[in-house]
């Protein structure tokens, strides 16, 4: 749903229950990035799983995003999260069941948002938050709760921009044999040749090629 003025983006997701789906953040952190509103990434429940703390994606994330790994019960980055916020109109958005609300519950004395259990059988959250709320964060700052998501359509692009949205990527911008690469089946590719040697890794480059195939297929139609 559409907030107005909005400064920037909290994409929240659990490290377990459910587990965090990669790419469906990276539709996220395009769709993001796209209409040019900054990105800050909330991994919470890190109580439940530490080793996520040395995970890939994480990793990933801390070395190109403003990150932030939160829990409600233990009270675990909420003042770091909580500064973020601070005299900003903030959407938090995310899949059901990552704690979205939990999270400005603990954030906002008094605030009782309704929350819910991820399902047992199919390991995802049950919807609780209906509607958009803009909602008063104690110091300064606007937080809009936002019904969560499963599943999101990468936005308008053109195949050429795409690389632009993975930023391993970009330090390789003009490196290759042929103006406008695409990174995709063109010979003498600094983005490939970056794979081949481990600075690139392989499953982001994976993405990336998923991503281009349903460009170009969008466009066949």
């Amino acid at each position: 749903p559409p907030v107005a003025n909005v400064d920037q983006v909290a994409a929240v997701f659990a490290v377990k229950d459910p587990e965090p789906n990669p790419v469906l953040l990276d539709r996220f952190l395009i769709t993001a990035m796209m209409n040019n509103i900054d990105v800050l990434i909330c991994f919470n429940k890190a109580d439940l799983a530490e080793a996520f703390e040395s995970s890939p994606l994480l990793l990933h994330c801390r070395e190109n995003y403003r990150v932030v790994s939160t829990s409600a019960v233990t009270g675990k980055g909420l003042d770091r999260l909580k500064e973020m916020l601070q005299g900003r109109i903030t959407v938090f958005a995310g899949p059901s069941g990552v704690g979205k609300s939990t999270i400005l519950n603990e954030l906002i004395p008094g605030l009782k948002l309704k929350t819910g259990a991820v399902s047992v059988k199919l390991r995802r959250g049950k919807h609780t938050t209906r509607h958009v709320e803009l909602i008063s964060l104690p110091g300064g700052g606007l937080v809009a709760d936002t019904p969560g998501f499963s599943s999101l359509d990468l936005p308008d692009l053109e195949p050429q921009e795409l690389a632009g949205y993975f930023p391993e990527m970009e330090k390789y911008h003009g490196n290759c044999r042929f103006t406008g690469c695409l990174h995709y089946k063109e010979p003498d590719c600094a983005v490939k040749e970056a794979v081949k040697s481990g600075r690139i890794e392989e499953t982001r480059y994976r993405q990336y090629l998923d991503f281009m195939q349903e460009l170009m297929d969008r466009r066949r139609y």
